[in-house]
């Protein structure tokens, strides 16, 4: 077997076991009362897309610090440990939280316009923002879990790191729509 269908199979794997156990109705649970939370401290309908816009802005920024950090390990061929991955991620996430929040009058801008040309509705946003959350939170666990069995975990580092992250977001954006495929938020 070659390098690369070794990483592909621990990959399959370690997803798998981040969703076997989850209780659908537990995660449909969180969103909506995140969702009504967010609903409830905002001023009006467009305050509220554009709180959960923002928040997929935020995601989307985490996704490519996740990638840079994820891709930095598999070509230096090393682990950070949990407790430094951990610390990192935080570090970055504050720093992009600023950053989004420093966009937020252009981006809400550009949401504006979405809204209206492409006639985007409360269903469309909500289901948007599960879909990011949830494959924010599958991307953190999956590191973690890599990164806290580095013996299994360093068989990732024989194959083609850029192969590899693709394979792994193949599976995260698979295991995320089928999670959120059986969520009912609306």
């Amino acid at each position: 077997m070659m390098a690369q269908d070794v990483a592909n199979k621990l990959i399959e794997k370690a997803c798998n076991h981040l969703v076997r156990n989850m209780n659908i109705s537990k995660v449909e649970q969180h969103f909506k009362e995140t969702i009504a939370m967010q609903r409830e401290s905002s001023t009006s309908q467009i305050v509220f897309w554009d709180m959960l816009m923002m928040n997929m802005l935020y995601f989307s920024e985490n996704e490519q610090v996740w990638e840079r950090e994820f891709i930095q390990m598999l070509e230096q061929k090393e682990w950070l440990k949990p407790a430094k991955l951990e610390e990192e991620l935080l570090m970055h996430q504050m720093r992009v939280r600023q950053q989004v929040a420093q966009q937020m009058d252009e981006a809400t801008a550009l949401f504006h316009k979405q809204y209206e040309t492409e006639h985007i509705t409360e269903e469309d946003i909500v289901y948007d923002y599960a879909y990011s959350s949830a494959g924010h939170s599958m991307r953190m666990d999956l590191l973690t879990v890599l990164v806290s069995t580095p013996e299994q975990s360093k068989v990732l580092f024989e194959a083609d790191p850029k192969e590899t992250i693709r394979i792994v977001k193949g599976y995260i954006a698979y295991h995320t729509d089928g999670i959120i495929n059986k969520t009912k938020l609306i």
